[in-house]
């Protein structure tokens, strides 16, 4: 037999095989980011197909066959063929018939290969093109070719007559053809024309609409049955379901969010109706569309995950359908979209039941692609902390013990791996009950036969310490000699794995005090291996061993000669210029390490040999350096009294150094400058005039970045200049008026770094000095930064206001009101910047100037700017009102609030009570109390006003007002606030959300303030009223009294067994009813 009879007419030749198998990728196996992405979609769901767990793994089986079959080449249909003649051999051996001589074997083997070799020429004569009479072969022959040629093919096998006859027993015979007999060989049809033209392809290639709503493009196949369908003509219940819920899936997709609401409420009621095969066959497929945006996502999980709960057990056909669907967006990259899958993953399995899960991913957990493992494996971590881990770990186990599958046992390996980042969390409160039986459950894959799964086990065992660190050291002990024994027979990423499982386990030895022995045996080994591979090429090694080094329990004791065990090697292999200019996250982690060694050695001795880098050729390294010694002084600063004077000056110079030869700007460098001064103290004033004439030069640089950067220096070391000093204030003075001198600045960012330093340098100086301060006097520098107020830069605006703010706290009397007015108003602009900082800072400077020049044309300005249509302007406006009443006492605002509140404007009313929020907010009770009743009659205006708004706001003032007073009240102030009850509790049945929340604010305050007892007189009633939503909130106030004076309210329980059986006893009220 040819060939091609064995392997299929398509098969390529040995040649073309081989040259495809040498341009193989060897890296075929390995998915990037990129094919994760393209592959999240590239699916298809037939929701109407819903097999068993059987039919599923034989497919599954089939697939594995076929993919074996595919694998092994022209090998596999050889080994099978000759499988088949032995069997044949041996059946007739059984059968009776006498096996042949040697000779007769001979013989029969020779006219095999030559029958063989008749039949390859044969073939190859017959796949060689000929001009030859096709009119010659006659309808037999032509007849028996047809049926030879349209024999099936299996797994590169065409099961021809002999094939067949080797296969089926002997007693089977071909059937003849029946007469009339047409064998078609076309292709099926899979598409059919609609019978109606659709409405979508319309003039102009104008999108489709259905009720109002715009169809997009990619909408069209999927609710083409709303374009081209009339529900008039739906004749069964079922396809007029299917119509509805077509159409309200499309409302919820497309529709404006209040349509959106109304369908998915429809769908949510009725969806038992509906039926799951109907609603996921509409949903399910839009949700693997590769064109859907993030916000249609969102709303369609949304949209599964409530229909999930009135589905219920129905969904359970559907379960692996709808996870198909949802697992990709575990690997999303917008967490949102993540979290909402792993919510709707584990809704699915509370409905579904844990065996339904296990039915439906049991097929996926030796698939051969690593893509649909990985995506199980977070399923069933989901899965895991959804039900609980004592649920899943049984099954964990037996996947894990499988001896079949490798693939099988490396998806429960990384199934507990994402269950430690999922339960971890840091603390490991959900891992740690159920730590030995995960333990026990890894403890097979150490010791695998598999590399990929004895790295996979070692990586979960690292997660798995860090999750419950410090504690579990108890049930990591069975697995520490195996451990160690990889540790010793690894190299590579496999060693690499095996470190940092070790490395986990060290710490949580050296928090135990009964395994502090085994602690420092381990540290000593480990280190050893450690130093060892700290020049590794591999990143991922290098990365390993910093996170291990950061958590070792390393000591002096320990390393006695731990400068050349440790401290020489680590500075040799990673503080370099290669390490430097790699990625960020090595360089990072090359800081925090060193940062930690130097805490558990040496900080003098690393301080020394870091300074060198801090003025190396490459910048990178020069920054890692300013880093790691910003962070080291940071922590121990004390560690500076051990360094010599001399160190000093190479400390300061390098620093110095690093800052001047930066070429792209970074605040790590300020950062370590500044802390150097810090800690230096009084020993930085012999580097003050170097500095200083440094600076002094780099300010009049052409470069913009280079006077920034110099201005942004004098901000960090104003401080150290003024210990330093001595009580001399000259050489401050000098800054100050170089610093005034270039206010003139063009370059707004570098204006902001220069009035930055002149805050700096004026904060400095005490209230005499500034009085004393001539070149350039206070009088002559405010009205200099007025103009600049107008800057729209909002880095300028913010330091100029603040050094506004610094002035007039400081020496605001030398300067005349008028001037303060003109700054008051262009303060009043910055309270529309859109920049937090700068209207919290303006807001302050409104109380600092009202302090200086008294209350009364501060106020009268805001006040008039409450009249703005802006709502962002008057709550600024309400809040600096505030400040001013808390900078300058009530009784000096209060009078012109409360006559403000007489204009009929919602907005100026509004802003009154505003104001008068925040300004009992600021307050202390002592100061509250004194103004209950000449602030009663405006909230009892407000309380009963028409707008929310107003009654909004006023109940938040009366919170304010209760909370305040609590403790301070006597019987009149109680009286004040039951009217003040009276007034609030109506506002009960509010149905704003934004005012309910407020009122049950309120009500709380005042139950706080009158107490449980006189409180709950106004709350029994309607508890047990008749209608629903008349008890719903009285309910809500209820139970938030319950949280909170549960104890108190025991002894206001009504009491019903006092009362009479016999009689009839009336409990209406008539003022009630009256109210009502």
């Amino acid at each position: 037999m040819s060939k091609r009879s064995l392997t299929g007419y398509h098969s390529a030749s040995g040649d073309f095989r081989d040259l495809e198998l040498d341009n193989e990728n060897p890296r075929k196996h390995v998915l990037t980011k990129d094919d994760y992405k393209n592959r999240k979609y590239n699916r298809d769901l037939d929701v109407q197909n819903v097999q068993t767990y059987q039919q599923r793994m034989s497919d599954m089986a089939r697939l594995r066959a076929a993919n074996n079959t595919e694998e092994n080449g022209d090998g596999q249909p050889r080994k099978k063929i000759k499988q088949d003649e032995s069997q044949g051999e041996i059946n007739s051996h059984e059968s009776g018939e006498t096996p042949k001589e040697n000779g007769e074997t001979g013989d029969a083997v020779e006219t095999t290969k030559t029958a063989r070799e008749v039949t390859d020429k044969n073939d190859n004569e017959r796949s060689t093109p000929k001009n030859s009479d096709t009119s010659l072969i006659t309808p037999s022959e032509k007849k028996m070719a047809s049926s030879t040629s349209a024999a099936p093919v299996i797994n590169g096998l065409q099961l021809s007559n002999h094939i067949l006859d080797q296969i089926i027993p002997k007693g089977y015979v071909v059937a003849p053809v029946p007469e009339g007999y047409d064998n078609t060989t076309d292709a099926p049809v899979l598409y059919n024309l609609p019978a109606k033209k659709s409405q979508a392809h319309v003039f102009n290639d104008a999108l489709p609409e259905y009720a109002g709503i715009a169809m997009r493009k990619d909408d069209v196949k999927h609710f083409s049955a709303l374009l081209n369908v009339d529900p008039a003509s739906l004749s069964t219940p079922a396809e007029r379901l299917n119509f509805n819920a077509q159409a309200l899936v499309f409302k919820v997709k497309n529709g404006s969010p209040a349509v959106r609401k109304k369908a998915m409420r429809s769908l949510t009621t009725s969806a038992a109706d509906y039926g799951a095969s109907s609603l996921f066959g509409i949903i399910l497929p839009l949700m693997l569309e590769p064109g859907l945006d993030d916000t249609d996502r969102h709303v369609l999980i949304k949209l599964v995950g409530r229909l999930l709960v009135p589905l219920e057990a129905s969904i359970k056909p559907y379960t692996h359908k709808v996870i198909s669907a949802i697992s990709p967006l575990l690997i999303d990259e917008d967490i949102t979209l993540r979290l909402e899958a792993r919510e709707v993953i584990a809704s699915v399995a509370r409905a579904a039941g844990f065996a339904t899960i296990v039915s439906s991913l049991r097929p996926d957990l030796d698939h051969a692609d690593e893509y649909v493992r990985n995506l199980t494996s977070r399923v069933l971590a989901v899965v895991s902390t959804a039900l609980g881990l004592a649920k899943v770990l049984p099954f964990l186990k037996a996947v894990i013990r499988s001896k079949k599958s490798w693939q099988a046992r490396h998806t429960g390996i990384r199934t507990v791996h994402h269950i430690c980042i999922l339960s971890g969390g840091g603390n490991g409160a959900s891992i740690l009950p159920h730590l030995s039986q995960l333990v026990d459950v890894l403890s097979p894959g150490i010791s695998d036969d598999l590399l990929q799964v004895r790295t996979a086990t070692a990586n979960t065992f690292a997660l798995l310490a860090e999750s419950v660190h410090p504690y579990g050291i108890e049930a990591f002990e069975p697995i520490l000699e195996p451990t160690w024994n990889g540790l010793r027979h690894h190299r590579g990423r496999g060693l690499a794995a095996f470190l940092r499982a070790m490395g986990t386990m060290v710490p949580l030895m050296a928090h135990n005090p009964h395994y502090i022995e085994y602690s420092n045996y381990y540290t000593r080994e480990l280190m050893h291996v450690m130093t060892r591979e700290f020049s590794s090429p591999d990143d991922d090694m290098k990365k390993s061993l910093l996170r291990i080094l950061m958590s070792m329990p390393l000591s002096k004791a320990l390393f006695p000669n731990y400068r050349r065990q440790i401290t020489a090697p680590f500075l040799q292999s990673f503080w370099n210029r290669r390490i430097a200019s790699d990625s960020s996250q090595l360089s990072r982690l090359v800081v925090d390490a060193t940062f930690s060694l130097a805490k558990k050695l040496d900080v003098p001795g690393f301080l020394e040999k870091l300074t060198p880098f801090a003025k190396d050729a490459n910048e990178n390294l020069r920054k890692m350096s300013c880093d790691a010694i910003n962070k080291i002084l940071i922590s121990c600063p004390e560690s500076i009294v051990e360094l010599d004077r001399k160190f000093d000056s190479s400390l300061v110079d390098a620093l110095l150094f690093a800052f001047q030869e930066q070429t792209q700007s970074h605040p790590v460098y300020l950062q370590a400058f500044g802390t150097v001064c810090r800690v230096l103290d009084i020993r930085f004033q012999p580097h003050i005039p170097i500095v200083l004439s440094s600076i002094l030069y780099r300010l009049k640089s052409s470069e913009p970045e280079i006077r920034q950067q110099s201005a942004d220096l004098i901000t960090v070391i104003a401080d150290s200049i003024k210990i330093c000093s001595n009580g001399d204030d000259t050489t401050m003075r000098k800054l100050i008026l170089f610093l005034y001198e270039s206010l003139g600045e063009v370059y707004p960012e570098v204006l902001g770094s220069i009035i930055g330093a002149l805050y700096s340098c004026i904060n400095t100086m005490d209230r005499d000095a500034l009085l004393t301060l001539e070149n350039p006097s206070i009088n002559v520098l405010l009205p200099t930064l007025t103009p600049i107020l107008k800057n729209r830069q909002e880095k300028v605006q913010e330091q100029c206001i603040k050094l506004v703010g610094l002035i007039a706290k400081g020496n605001a009397e030398s300067i005349n009101a008028k001037e303060w007015m003109r700054v008051c108003f262009d303060l009043l602009d910055m309270l529309k910047s859109q920049r937090k900082k700068i209207r919290i800072a303006a807001n302050a400077t409104f109380g600092d100037i009202a302090r200086t020049i008294g209350p009364q044309d501060v106020l009268a300005m805001l006040l008039n700017n409450l009249n703005v249509q802006e709502r962002q302007l008057r709550v600024c406006t309400a809040v600096a009102i505030g400040i001013v009443a808390d900078t300058c006492s009530p009784f000096t605002v209060l009078p012109a609030l409360m006559n403000e509140y007489r204009v009929p404007d919602k907005n100026v009313q509004n802003g009154v009570l505003k104001a008068l929020s925040f300004l009992f907010e600021y307050l202390d009770g002592t100061t509250t109390k004194d103004y209950l009743f000449a602030i009663t009659p405006l909230l009892e205006d407000a309380l009963t006003d028409r707008d929310q708004v107003h009654r909004q706001t006023a109940s938040t003032v009366v919170r304010h007002l209760a909370l305040n007073c609590y403790g301070l009240c006597h019987d009149d102030s109680q009286e004040i606030f039951i009217h003040f009850l009276n007034l609030v509790l109506p506002n009960i049945y509010e149905t704003s959300p934004h005012v309910i929340i407020r009122i049950i604010e309120c009500l709380d305050a005042l139950r706080i303030v009158l107490g449980p007892g006189v409180f709950f007189n106004y709350i029994w009633a309607g508890l047990f009223q008749a209608a629903r939503k008349v008890r719903a909130p009285y309910w809500k106030v209820y139970n938030s009294s319950y949280a909170q004076n549960c104890d108190s309210i025991v002894p206001y329980y009504p009491r019903f067994d006092n009362l009479s059986s016999t009689e009839q006893v009336s409990y209406n009220v008539g003022e009630l009813d009256i109210w009502m």
